[in-house]
């Protein structure tokens, strides 16, 4: 039995790191394992959310109040100065070192490469600190890149997501031996598609310009006439939604349909359904993995994330990201064949199913966490109280202040948004 804490990276479950590890958590207790979670505080309704999920599997949650709870170069809102978010910082690392204290953890993970708080509080405390990676260093995360000296001077194990990414890292990392893997995890319900009058093709999740909604729409503007339906199930970012309306509205795609926000979204998709993914950058595609489990034929783009949940699963069809006239004849032929790709898809659901068991897909770090933890003395307990000695409460206090009333003031937007999505 081991006492472990997890750092999570939003406090949301909007994100497929914190579905996954979820999913980890709880196989951890099934396992024995004495399970703790700390995240970043946010609203009460999202805090309410979260603290009820992890109530199912009898997982404490502590919420931290911060300024910023990612790196300061990372993706995200920044409150009050620099210097205030200094002193939250090791606010926020006091507090995580006085959890491990009392609930005399042995084992600290950070669920995503964004965060260094659990790091510096297992290091100061000389507990071991397990790290795991779902983000490629790219785009908005490629700022981490100048960040692994840190993370690999400061993990007694390293985990990424199996596939390119892992490969990636193990190049960027040789002082790193070995990086351990893990698949993420996403449950689905067994529960059946419903029947379709008409055969349409779909697309699940969250417009936005990394989903790359825009490719499909080219391509359907390619296909023959009568084109069959084609439906976006998921919310949508406002900016990249015009712009797709626009591109609508020109082509004049009177058999297109967005649904917005689901909270079921396969409970929108029939048993004629053809889904395509056209994604720029995913780290691995759990939409790819539950349309494989729902027995839904699939066509998906080969960037990293997917081609390395293609290798895992291997079901479904990849076509080159950004090439417009493949991914048209590939949605052509599905549809032409249709009939036998559905038969294949409901046969290889089983199989998908055997492969992605919480108990297989997180193999590795169960095994880490079945020997006993001898972590190695970190150079940075050397300034355990400097990195979390905080003398300046009142200008914390502050900034407190004016964080509550930008929350206070965004959370009517926040409630108005969710709405309309």
């Amino acid at each position: 039995m081991t006492r472990i804490l997890f750092v999570s990276p939003s406090g949301t479950f909007d994100n497929g790191a914190e579905i996954s590890i979820y999913h980890l958590m709880k196989l951890l207790k099934d396992n024995g394992h004495v399970v703790y979670n700390v995240a970043p505080a946010s609203f009460p309704n999202f805090e309410e959310d979260y603290r009820a999920h992890f109530k199912e599997i009898d997982v404490p949650v502590t919420f931290i109040p911060r300024n910023k709870w990612w790196w300061e170069e990372a993706p995200g809102l920044k409150y009050g100065t620099a210097g205030e978010r200094a002193v939250a910082y090791r606010d926020n690392i006091s507090a995580l070192r006085q959890l491990i204290k009392e609930k005399e953890i042995q084992v600290v993970i950070t669920n995503t490469v964004n965060m260094f708080q659990g790091a510096v509080a297992a290091a100061c405390e000389e507990v071991s600190h397990f790290w795991l990676i779902h983000e490629f260093p790219e785009n908005e995360f490629a700022y981490y890149l100048d960040k692994l000296d840190f993370v690999a001077e400061n993990s007694d194990a390293l985990f990424a997501v199996q596939g390119e990414l892992q490969k990636k890292l193990q190049t960027l990392l040789p002082s790193k031996k070995t990086i351990g893997s893990f698949v993420p995890f996403t449950e689905v319900t067994t529960k059946s598609l419903k029947s379709g009058k008409q055969q349409r093709i779909v697309s699940i999740g969250r417009l936005t310009p990394g989903k790359n909604q825009l490719e499909l729409l080219q391509a359907y503007t390619r296909l023959k006439e009568p084109r069959p339906e084609l439906v976006f199930i998921g919310a949508w970012d406002d900016d990249y939604k015009r712009k797709v309306d626009r591109f609508v509205k020109e082509q004049r795609l009177s058999t297109v349909t967005f649904t917005g926000k689901k909270t079921d979204p396969w409970g929108e998709v029939t048993e004629r359904d053809l889904c395509v993914l056209p994604s720029e950058m995913e780290t691995f595609g759990l939409v790819y993995a539950e349309a494989l489990l729902k027995g839904v034929p699939v066509i998906l783009s080969d960037n990293p994330g997917h081609r390395s949940a293609f290798d895992y699963f291997g079901g479904g069809e990849l076509y080159s990201s950004g090439d417009v006239a493949e991914l048209t004849v590939r949605i052509e032929k599905s549809l032409r064949d249709f009939p036998l790709l559905h038969q294949e898809a409901a046969s290889f659901a089983t199989v998908a199913f055997e492969k992605y068991q919480p108990q297989r897909v997180y193999q590795e770090l169960l095994e880490a966490l079945a020997v006993e933890q001898l972590p190695q003395k970190k150079a940075l307990r050397h300034l355990a109280e400097v990195l979390t000695l905080n003398e300046e409460k009142s200008r914390l206090t502050r900034t407190e202040k004016r964080m509550r009333q930008f929350v206070n003031r965004g959370s009517a937007w926040l409630k108005r948004r969710f709405n309309n999505d």
